[in-house]
């Protein structure tokens, strides 16, 4: 079961890794702004995908290196899981099946989020994993809501209209509060954790281009977050 979970795992980080790279390198990018949404982040904060591949390399390298250690057991088969949905999400994206977006990645974060929990309890001292899930959770916990919106507007909504920018301003701060109260409970990758998601929800809120009630949802989803951070750390 170690080979064939360290097979899987490092097989699908390296599609996860891959598939975007070259896709933008061929120039069959994932062309996302065509679906603009009124809670996505400015295009620059989309460097955040650097050190969460960097961190999720780090990870799998090490995990493949212990494949006996209690955190790759718990978290290997969840991470494999996460790379390769999110692998799908790319390959859909650009091949134009915008459709697929807002399910698939909601299934990603999933995975991730169960790496995330089992990495808090394994009983090892190991940093890369709980590092790495947590920078892939909190960015792509934000993006999950984004891609549910960004769907609709494929859908034909335009993305102005008053109920949807409402209904994606609610579910901007759903999303935050679930963020800041699980980083709040973690022990272990509580800052990465916090780092990306605050990055997102900052960035947003800096952007001028977005709706005024959308910047303050955002720049107060970021202070809780970032609030979710400090009470991790006073409890560790």
């Amino acid at each position: 079961m170690d080979s064939a979970r360290t097979i899987a795992l490092a097989s699908s980080c390296a599609a996860f890794v891959a598939v975007p790279c070259l896709g933008a390198l061929l120039g069959k990018g994932e062309r996302t702004d065509r679906y603009d949404t009124v809670i996505t982040p400015p295009d620059y904060a989309f460097a955040v995908w650097g050190p969460i591949f960097a961190g999720c390399v780090a990870s799998t390298v090490a995990q493949c290196r212990r494949q006996d250690d209690p955190m790759s057991r718990r978290t290997g088969w969840p991470l494999a899981g996460a790379y390769a949905v999110n692998t799908a999400w790319s390959v859909a994206a650009q091949s134009e099946r915008f459709k697929l977006t807002p399910v698939l990645l909601p299934v990603a974060t999933a995975f991730a989020a169960v790496a995330h929990g089992r990495a808090q309890g394994a009983e090892s001292q190991a940093v890369a994993t709980p590092v790495s899930t947590g920078l892939l959770l909190g960015w792509t916990a934000l993006a999950s809501t984004v891609n549910l919106v960004a769907g609709a507007v494929a859908a034909g909504t335009p993305k102005m209209s008053p109920k949807l920018v409402a209904a994606s301003t609610a579910g901007l701060v759903a999303a935050s509060a679930v963020v800041a109260a699980s980083v709040a409970r973690s022990r272990r990758g509580a800052v990465p954790f916090a780092v990306t998601a605050a990055w997102g929800l900052a960035t947003t809120a800096l952007s001028r281009r977005r709706p005024r009630g959308v910047r303050v949802a955002a720049g107060a989803g970021a202070m809780a977050v970032a609030a979710g951070s400090v009470v991790s750390s006073r409890r560790g």
